[in-house]
């Protein structure tokens, strides 16, 4: 019963204490900022990795025939450059090197592209903040490159797998670009 006197505030208090917490609101919750795509970026060869290694790498376990036809597939659709073009707006326009831009919406449209060497691709492109996915659907193989804004905004990595029905396992590798100033 000595008790009750000690206890009754601590009840009381209770209703208050949970009165006073209020739920977040959608309001409160905090915005992603806006990832800046545009400009103008220049390979990091010393984070990036060497195709030609990466290719070796991948076809090791593979037979003598079987190693070349790969390694001239993955040499002739997937290749470096140095320089990386991005013009962002209610479309992306991404020149890679030297090549034609690839103009997509940022909806996931698909549209044509073709590349230098005459190969057509369907292209489509979806962006998710600081990410930006490109596909490039081609003749038996897709190339899909996974672009990753930095936490600076003034690099980006740039993961590029290919897949293809008979190759067991699908190629990646990975660039790294910084902004031009």
């Amino acid at each position: 019963m000595r008790l009750l006197p000690f206890l009754l505030p601590c009840l009381l208090a209770l209703p208050v204490a949970a009165q006073k917490t209020k739920a977040p609101t959608k309001e409160s919750a905090p915005k992603q900022p806006q990832v800046d795509w545009d400009g103008e970026w220049t390979l990091q060869a010393s984070q990036s990795d060497k195709i030609d290694e990466q290719i070796d790498a991948h076809l090791k376990d593979l037979n003598f025939a079987m190693k070349l036809f790969w390694k001239k597939k993955l040499q002739g659709a997937c290749r470096s450059f140095n320089k990386l073009d991005i013009l962002a707006g209610d479309s992306f326009a991404v020149t890679m090197g030297r090549e034609r831009p690839i103009d997509t919406p940022a909806d996931g449209t698909e549209n044509d592209w073709k590349r230098s060497d005459d190969v057509v691709f369907k292209a489509t492109l979806t962006k998710d903040g600081p990410t930006m996915i490109q596909t490039l659907a081609g003749d038996g193989y897709t190339l899909k490159h996974v672009y990753s804004m930095r936490k600076d905004g003034n690099s980006l990595a740039l993961q590029v797998t290919y897949a293809h029905p008979k190759l067991d396992n699908p190629f990646s590798y990975k660039f790294v670009f910084k902004r031009n100033d």
